[in-house]
């Protein structure tokens, strides 16, 4: 009896022992095979992604894959763009001076009314000689003011700037509703170079200052456009074709256009394409014209045109 009851003790310490070795290196816990009941939340991996948790009837299989870094789920609205991303339209602003027709750089156009101005105030003399030097030594000439702006003189029209001088034609043109940047110079305020005017601003100082006696001057054609006077004033109009007198032009041969029953306009556009001496009678429809139409002639001949309240 007692071989037996010492065996048998013997066996239950081995399981025992065997049972707390088990125990302590997690066998039970390895080898169970019981469902994962309830939630839990995953363990952070190393490379520092954010696991789905584990619900009930999903297998840790289907969380454990790999999930790119900027593709978490994230169930917050979507939010505005950030830094990066396709940029929205600005709203227009309404301060910033928009580039269309009406507005342009004035060149020779300016020194009219400008020339016109320093007469009427005893700047200058409108007979009066302007001594132009030239760019050689010891070499200059004399026009008169109207000489000047018919011949387009750059030379001329910064003699005339120097004698009138600079707060002058500032202040004029201030007066005029037009403000020029303080630093410009003289001879660009005259040849209407580095600033742009409205065109209708333009216009009225024609209409202001530039008297009737100054009509041989138009139209006056700068750079493809053209400054006409007709029976109902000044106009600004784009010239087709225009193009400054030139010295070789005289020996050009051309054909006088059938301008009867045109508008003023549209006969004054065909005719600076061929010539600057144009004179306007009336206003309305071409109702007569000189030359003929289909006559030919050569250079600058002068041309003039009669509009029906002219008879």
């Amino acid at each position: 009896m007692n071989k037996k009851a010492n065996r048998r003790a013997f066996f239950i310490c081995l399981l025992i022992g065997v049972m707390y070795v088990s125990v302590a290196a997690g066998l039970p816990e390895k080898m169970s095979l019981a469902r994962v009941s309830g939630e839990r939340q995953a363990t952070a991996t190393s490379m520092g992604v954010s696991m789905a948790k584990v619900g009930p009837g999903v297998s840790s299989a289907e969380v454990s894959a790999p999930v790119p870094g900027d593709q978490r789920i994230n169930s917050e609205p979507a939010k505005a763009p950030i830094q990066g991303s396709a940029p929205q339209p600005a709203p227009a602003d309404t301060n910033v001076t928009q580039r269309d027709d009406r507005f342009m750089e004035p060149g020779l156009f300016i020194s009219i009314p400008l020339v016109c101005h320093a007469i009427e105030k005893g700047l200058i003399e409108r007979d009066g000689l302007i001594f132009i030097r030239k760019e050689s030594y010891n070499n200059g000439n004399c026009k008169k003011p109207i000489d000047i702006l018919r011949d387009r003189d750059e030379q001329g029209l910064k003699a005339i700037a120097r004698i009138v001088g600079r707060k002058q034609s500032l202040d004029f043109l201030k007066k005029e509703g037009i403000v020029l940047k303080h630093d410009i110079d003289n001879e660009s305020i005259i040849l209407g170079a580095g600033y742009t005017v409205e065109k209708e601003k333009l216009v009225a100082l024609y209409s202001e200052y530039v008297p009737d006696e100054y009509g041989p001057l138009f139209p006056f054609v700068v750079r493809g456009m053209a400054m006409v006077k007709t029976g109902k004033g000044f106009d600004l109009m784009r010239a087709k074709g225009a193009r400054l007198p030139s010295h070789g032009a005289g020996e050009q041969e051309w054909m006088m256009p059938n301008l009867l029953n045109l508008p003023m306009r549209a006969a004054i556009e065909k005719l600076t394409a061929h010539t600057s001496r144009i004179k306007v009678r009336g206003s309305g429809n071409v109702v007569e014209q000189y030359p003929r139409a289909f006559e030919r002639t050569k250079g600058e001949t002068e041309c003039i045109i009669y509009g029906r309240s002219a008879k």
